[in-house]
């Protein structure tokens, strides 16, 4: 099949998102206009308020924004925020042009959401506070597929930790007045679910789950908790897990489930929508426990990362979780995030040019057959704060089947894409401008999916895609990073996407015995990068971000992601060379990962990665939050020197941070006095 570059005019005011204007543009044709989607928008010194009362004006029957945020939350005007909204095709156009009028300054896509599992008569909740003992600790989880029902999660008397639980990918609950999307479970019906569905001291699981909305085996919904085993769950079981014997009363359990389609396909669905969505209701419900009317304090893991991104702690993910944890003053909140496992990956490029060089320089995108997600690569540019930025660098593409594309120059309004013989886009060029604090320009390749179950879909062409860049005024001492979004589907799931990366010859992979190489060589000419692939969602100043060692070895794990971010004078302070800290996320080369829960009651299963290394932080974390004065780094650089784990060859701190820190898990024993 033939393919041929086009010139594109981008019509009226430039895209503010290069995903979101092609998936709305080429990428969802199938979709019906007056289908809804989820969306996260920062809104810049604008109140909820005033948003709606903005679109009303043109889209009145086209927006619709959770009740999980009250009359407070949307009368509130900080200089920014980010707000879950669902929405039609039309607004989501508009929304996504600079100068909308809207006080919208950036959107990113999520997934297209039925009306039928959207509650549009449901209305703000006021959350009761209640008085709990000194030594409680809130906990939190926000993931995919939480067997909440798992012994782990229970007390003495069989009775659930689980004070609340919002069930986002399940049709709405028609008693539940209060929630836009999908169910909140608390105490009470959990407790009234595992009395009624257990019979001669065995629980009907399935029924369970049926009924609690994670299982729809009718309607051919997937989920996660459905397997054996089950990345929620096992997570949670690290961070938040007692057997009953304990009888731990003062860790309250607080989680969202994420809907697997958003986990599935990460490559232009975006989980910030649902996650963003997750955060509020989370954060609600977390201030209600108090001791003499004060919130107690709060931790919460989220064991998820993607590759792009600025990396530079001025992206969305960065800042909504400082939103999230600023968002009560009067309670303490930690964080902990996993580094990131694509250390080995090649998703991570860097472009930068010499005065006696030569003035282009080649990646080559190796992109893989049977691919059902669509890839993305971003060209950063370097931060500018001059009103017109610069034009860095010209960009060209060459698919394996077909011409060189024009250049896209680093200018607004640049776009280019690439057809099939039927007129089809496979492929779009795209420079857009990433506005304050980032203040950098980005250039995408999106190219469709290499394959289809749809006989209609348009695809693109898989193998070797030459991408040149060129130099124009990018100066010897700047740098364009590249970075690969995450397109591999997850382990648990139905195979659908394939990883795309870097495919340049001069890239070494293996050492002189075979072994990958987990650091970049001395002297390392080739434009491919191991350093700067710390996870796109662990840049921020405040979380605390983990890495994984292999525990019998003493050795990082080969996967686990490094620093250093790209520093820019936007950057949060403190600036993070990389991640915090090392925990363990691998027993031994041969046995693989750490012993957790699986998705039913008795069951335990291995996972490694850096997910399963970041909750342990977070379950000793919820043993000293409560008498900590200092904040969550500081506390965990101080927490690596009381139990360090030595790690082998002397790992750079770009890879671990303070160090290795030796968490043993024992799920039997009760935490000790906070």
């Amino acid at each position: 099949m033939a393919y041929e570059w086009k010139p594109e005019t981008v019509v009226g005011d430039a895209p503010i998102d290069a995903v979101t204007f092609t998936r709305l543009a080429f990428g969802a044709p199938w979709v019906p206009d007056g289908a809804w989607w989820s969306a996260m928008i920062e809104l810049n010194e604008t109140s909820i308020d005033e948003f709606e009362h903005a679109v009303q004006q043109h889209f009145a029957q086209d927006l619709l924004v959770p009740a999980a945020y009250d009359v407070n939350d949307r009368s509130a005007r900080p200089g920014r925020q980010y707000v879950a909204i669902f929405a039609r095709r039309a607004l989501l156009e508009d929304l996504n042009r600079h100068g909308n009028g809207y006080g919208v300054v950036n959107v990113h896509l999520g997934m297209v959401t039925s009306a039928d599992w959207l509650n549009f008569d449901a209305q703000p909740n006021v959350v009761s506070s209640i008085e709990v003992a000194p030594d409680t600790i809130v906990t939190g989880m926000i993931d995919d597929g939480l067997g909440i029902a798992h012994e782990l999660f229970r007390k003495s008397d069989g009775s659930t930790r689980v004070d609340y639980c919002a069930v986002l990918p399940t049709p709405p609950d028609v008693t539940d007045a209060h929630t836009s999307q999908g169910r909140a479970l608390d105490a009470c019906l959990i407790d009234r679910l595992l009395q009624d569905l257990t019979w001669s001291d065995l629980l009907d699981e399935e029924l369970f789950y049926t009924q609690t909305g994670q299982i729809d085996l009718g309607a051919a919904m997937f989920s996660p908790v459905s397997l054996q085993r089950s990345h929620g769950t096992h997570v949670m079981g690290l961070s938040t897990g007692y057997a009953p014997v304990a009888n731990v009363t003062s860790r309250p359990i607080i989680c969202a489930v994420l809907p697997p389609r958003v986990v599935e396909d990460t490559s232009g669905i975006s989980l910030l929508p649902s996650l963003c969505l997750a955060l509020q209701m989370l954060s609600k419900r977390a201030s209600r426990f108090q001791t003499d009317g004060h919130p107690v304090p709060f931790v919460l893991n989220f064991s998820y990362g993607n590759f792009s991104g600025p990396h530079d702690g001025t992206d969305e993910v960065s800042r909504l979780f400082e939103q999230f944890l600023a968002a009560d003053p009067r309670q303490k909140r930690w964080m902990t995030l996993p580094a990131g496992n694509g250390n080995l990956a090649r998703s991570h490029g860097v472009v930068a040019f010499s005065d006696d060089g030569p003035g282009e320089t080649n990646l080559f995108l190796r992109v893989l057959p049977d691919d059902k997600t669509a890839s993305h690569v971003e060209f950063w540019m370097p931060y500018t704060d001059a009103r017109a930025p610069r034009d860095f660098v010209a960009i060209t593409v060459t698919p394996p089947f077909g011409t060189e594309s024009a250049t896209v120059n680093a200018r607004e309004g640049q776009k280019q894409t690439l057809r099939d013989s039927k007129g089809r886009v496979v492929a779009t060029l795209l420079y857009t401008y990433e506005p304050d604090p980032t203040a950098r320009g980005v250039i995408t390749l999106a190219i469709e999916p290499t394959a289809s179950l749809s006989e209609d879909r348009a695809l693109a062409p898989s193998g070797r895609w030459k991408i040149t860049t060129k130099r124009r005024e990018l100066s010897p001492d700047q740098r364009i990073e590249v970075w690969i979004r995450r397109d591999q589907t997850l382990p648990g799931y139905r195979p659908g996407g394939r990883q795309s990366y870097f495919d340049n010859e001069d890239y070494q992979r293996f050492g002189p015995y075979g072994r990958p190489l987990p650091v970049d060589p001395p002297g390392d000419s080739c434009p491919v990068k191991r350093s700067g692939t710390l996870s796109g969602f662990a840049d921020g100043s405040s979380p605390m971000v983990i890495a994984a060692y292999t525990h019998q070895s003493h050795q990082l794990s080969d996967y686990s992601a490094a620093g250093p971010l790209t520093e820019t004078p936007m950057s949060p302070t403190p600036f993070r060379e990389g991640p915090d800290a090392a925990a363990e996320g691998d027993q031994s080369i041969v046995t693989w990962g750490v012993l957790s829960a699986g998705s039913r009651c008795g069951s335990y299963v291995r996972l490694n990665g850096t997910s399963v290394a970041a909750p342990r932080v977070a379950r000793l974390a919820s043993e000293h939050i409560g008498t900590c004065e200092h904040t969550a780094r500081e506390w965990l650089a101080h927490a690596v020197q009381e139990a360090p784990f030595e790690l082998a060859n002397n790992p750079a701190r770009t890879r671990t941070g303070q160090g290795g820190i030796s968490i043993p898990v024992n799920w039997k024993v009760a935490p000790g006095p906070t």
